[in-house]
């Protein structure tokens, strides 16, 4: 689906503290609630079928923030032991929706608001809402192993909106241990990357100096180029990878070829 214009942001509250109180993580889990990327698990039940949408939060000094289906969120938190609220103010961005994203974003929000805790057991994070009713519940994406292997390119960021791939190109990515490369659309590309956790740094990049058939090629393989080297955290989720850039917006989005 291309998530084409700019991004906007919308206010889903006008009401609510500025203040953010944020206390050490509790749990007794693997993983911890900040600085982890989760993903929404296929199996939970918010009332819209999740399919093959991701949704995913990031925790993060007071900032909740991540995907919601094809638009991108923020929003404040605040932490008291278990205890966990988000929001009542939530940011996303204005990208036409339809379809089951449209469902599953409009829902996912609205529970964000209604959580009072949470939990975490292993690599899975639990948020519950009034009476400890499970509203949601997270898988952490962790490990290097997740992201190795061939992917083809569905949608990058062009410099100021995510766009799907023109042109009738294929574009891929392949990961392996240490390194990455591919083909942009016209050019082969390669570099090193390097994961820690669900963090990402890659390139420097280099490619071969081909010419593009078209200017619309050539720019879209810069702008893939530079797309991935503005990757900070991934995701991958079944056979989908998300790549995030600052903040939990979208770099590019990858299908296991």
């Amino acid at each position: 689906m291309a998530l084409a214009g700019v991004a906007v942001l919308v206010m889903m509250s006008a009401c609510g503290s500025d203040d953010v109180k944020t206390t050490a993580d509790t749990s007794t889990g693997s993983v911890s609630l900040e600085g982890t990327t989760w993903v929404l698990g296929g199996d939970t039940d918010i009332g819209a079928p999740l399919g093959d949408v991701v949704v995913s939060a990031q925790f993060d000094g007071g900032t909740v923030s991540g995907t919601s289906g094809c638009n991108t969120y923020n929003g404040p938190y605040t932490l008291d032991g278990d205890k966990l609220t988000i929001g009542p103010n939530l940011a996303t961005t204005q990208m036409a929706c339809d379809g089951p994203a449209a469902a599953v974003e409009q829902v996912y929000l609205k529970l964000l608001t209604q959580v009072e805790s949470y939990s975490i057991s292993g690599e899975t994070l639990s948020l519950a809402g009034s009476g400890g009713k499970t509203l949601l519940t997270f898988e952490a994406s962790i490990g290097a192993q997740a992201i190795i292997g061939s992917w083809t390119v569905l949608s990058y960021y062009s410099g100021d909106a995510i766009t799907s791939v023109l042109g009738g190109v294929t574009m891929t990515t392949d990961f392996t241990d240490t390194d990455v490369s591919g083909n942009a659309g016209c050019n082969n590309f390669n570099g090193s990357y390097t994961v820690d956790g669900d963090n990402i740094k890659i390139g420097p990049l280099a490619s071969t100096k081909m010419a593009c058939k078209s200017e619309e090629l050539s720019k879209q393989e810069t702008d893939y180029l530079a797309a991935l080297e503005l990757a900070t955290t991934f995701a991958v989720t079944g056979n989908r990878l998300d790549l995030f850039r600052d903040g939990g917006t979208f770099a590019a989005t990858l299908a296991k070829a």
